[in-house]
């Protein structure tokens, strides 16, 4: 992935601004936007999406030999 590094640049800075605006508010309106920020982060981060497309590429290689 080309822009990988800046994606996760950016994931960090989201991150860390929502967990800015979880601690000050009090019903935490914040939290589904947090728990999605940091899945996708962490999805990025052990390259889950090329694992992903791996296995996809060589089970459909099985079906049609």
């Amino acid at each position: 992935m080309k822009y990988k590094n800046q994606i996760k640049y950016t994931l960090q800075l989201v991150i860390c601004v929502l967990l800015g605006l979880e601690v000050s508010f009090a019903p935490n309106p914040y939290i589904t936007h947090l728990i999605i920020a940091m899945t996708l982060y962490i999805c990025l981060k052990h390259d889950i999406p090329q694992k992903i497309e791996d296995t996809i590429r060589k089970f459909y290689e099985r079906i049609t030999s």
